[in-house]
């Protein structure tokens, strides 16, 4: 169901900001994916691209680091504060504590600079496929007239709004932030692989060189830490994965 759902998404041009300072690496971008069938935007600088992504709808933001006006990591935490479009950064900062910063400040995927086009189209698939699963579950949650689940006594999953409500304070998550920690709250008390959350949440397969699902477990535990609850909720079970543990 959720597979033909998809492939009739891909029929509607899927709308794809590019926000790239090099005009030759922007063209490049622009005339590739247009080929693919995406609907293109473009922006070269930072407060332009800025602009585009809060007032427009867009499917999903490629977002260079180094640009002018404003930064790709400070476009990126003013767009979480509007918009929860997702964003993949594009970047020849490829250190790990640049990743880092880069989830941090909201990201939801990063591909280092230079990369294959192929591999490019394969994340942002990736993206877009995770986007139209939640958007296929939260339409079934309002089918049944039901916005906030109730996980436990303390925790309210809103699949409509993407956010959580922990001790009655609403704490805002990425999409994947929320689809992680929804996984992992389905299965309190239980660990749950890594090979499992990379192919139902990041929807790729798993290497243990990969960073990126610990980058999220790490925002997702600052978060529930700052909403009052231990920083020792979520487990890390070495060689095995994660669990929630309930109260």
């Amino acid at each position: 169901m959720i597979e033909a759902l998809w492939f009739k998404e891909m029929e509607e041009k899927k709308r794809i900001l590019i926000i790239e300072d090099d005009r030759s690496v922007n063209d490049l971008l622009c005339g590739n994916l247009s080929k693919k069938g995406y609907q293109i935007e473009a922006a070269f600088d930072g407060d332009r691209g800025l602009k585009k992504a809060i007032k427009e709808d867009f499917d999903i933001i490629l977002l260079d680091v180094m640009l002018p006006k404003i930064d790709g990591l400070k476009l990126l935490t003013l767009l979480r504060s509007e918009k929860q479009t997702p964003v993949l950064m594009l970047t020849a900062k490829g250190g790990e504590e640049d990743r880092i910063y880069g989830f941090k400040s909201g990201a939801d995927d990063y591909l280092i600079k230079p990369f294959s086009m192929t591999e490019l189209d394969l994340r942002i698939k990736a993206i877009l496929r995770r986007t139209q699963i939640q958007r296929e579950f939260s339409s079934k949650e309002e089918s049944k007239n039901f916005e906030l689940k109730s996980i436990d006594k303390k925790i309210y999953f809103n699949k409509k709004k993407g956010v959580v409500h922990i001790n009655n304070k609403e704490i805002a998550f990425t999409p994947i932030e929320f689809e992680l920690f929804y996984a992992l709250e389905k299965e309190k008390d239980e660990v749950v692989s890594k090979a499992f959350l990379y192919q139902t949440v990041l929807l790729r397969e798993f290497s243990r060189y990969d960073r990126t699902l610990d980058m999220h477990i790490s925002k997702i535990r600052k978060k529930l830490t700052a909403a009052g609850m231990s920083k020792n909720t979520i487990k890390t079970i070495r060689g095995q994965g994660y669990y929630f543990e309930s109260d």
